[in-house]
């Protein structure tokens, strides 16, 4: 039986100036608890599932937007009734069998995200987050982090959420494409319905011609401001990108059509990429 939220409380673990893991302390069921540390990539993961729910909720007007801020103004007063204690001994001595390896969003209803949460002694837990709890809890998350000084955290996290990183790629003078992957599983590739190719072409300290690329998995329609944003933003992600950190360059960006569902093969993403780069009129 997943463990049903009743009241939440969150801290951060630090060593230093290093982020370790968020702490998440649940109360749930007949007034039990529970206490889970998420580090930075699973707390991602968690956030990316949220995020994508906030993102279903901004589409909403009229009456369908008033019942839901009222749900969250109850839920509110719910959980404030029912924190638990986190005291700080708990996160100074933190057991390393509450930390979270992976987690898997198993159930994406309207009503309730459903997370899977394997721990480090491979022990599994659920964890059911209702809709009117979910906006609540990422604020948790934030302010956690806010109040441990660590705001380009936040910032960090909150820039890798709208989007899922699939290829990265260096384009060889001789036409070949040398790559890197992302895993990512498909709870994540079904919250993102486009495909999208980048190339991204710039001038060496010698005036050459240089062509990168990557594919990516977002919301964003090709044309839009929101995928150029992300085209920026994918600099400070991928290493193979990361070059281009501070020079001018061009970005072209293209949509991969797609079957409704269907994922996409490494064949087919490197095959846009290079079709992309093909059509690119020479400067």
């Amino acid at each position: 039986m997943p463990l049903m939220i009743k009241g939440i409380n969150t801290g951060v673990i630090r060593h230093d100036n290093n982020f370790l893991a968020l702490a998440l302390k649940v109360k749930y069921q007949r007034n039990k608890e529970a206490l889970f540390f998420f580090p930075p990539l699973v707390l991602r993961d968690v956030l990316i599932a949220l995020e994508h729910r906030l993102f279903q909720h901004a589409s909403l007007s009229g009456q369908p937007q008033e019942q839901l801020n009222r749900a969250k103004r109850s839920a509110m007063k719910k959980l404030r009734a029912h924190i638990p204690e986190l005291t700080e001994q708990e996160l100074a001595q933190a057991d390393i069998s509450r930390r979270v390896e992976t987690v898997a969003l198993t159930e994406n209803s309207e009503s309730c995200l459903l997370f899977t949460l394997t721990m480090n002694d491979k022990t599994q837990t659920q964890l059911q987050v209702e809709e009117n709890q979910i906006e609540l809890l990422v604020i948790a998350i934030v302010q956690a982090i806010n109040n441990a000084g660590m705001h380009e955290l936040a910032i960090r996290l909150s820039s890798l959420l709208d989007f899922l990183p699939l290829y990265d790629v260096d384009c060889r003078e001789t036409g070949e494409l040398e790559y890197d992957s992302y895993d990512q599983p498909d709870w994540k590739q079904t919250l993102f319905s486009h495909y999208l190719a980048l190339i991204y072409r710039f001038s060496d300290n010698d005036g050459k011609d240089i062509t990168c690329g990557a594919v990516i998995k977002t919301r964003s329609n090709s044309d839009s401001e929101e995928a150029k944003a992300i085209s920026r933003r994918l600099m400070n992600f991928s290493p193979r990108l990361g070059k281009l950190k501070g020079r001018a360059c061009q970005v072209f960006i293209r949509a991969i059509p797609h079957a409704q569902q269907q994922a996409l093969s490494l064949e087919q993403c490197l095959r846009a990429l290079h079709h992309l780069r093909a059509s690119i009129p020479q400067n």
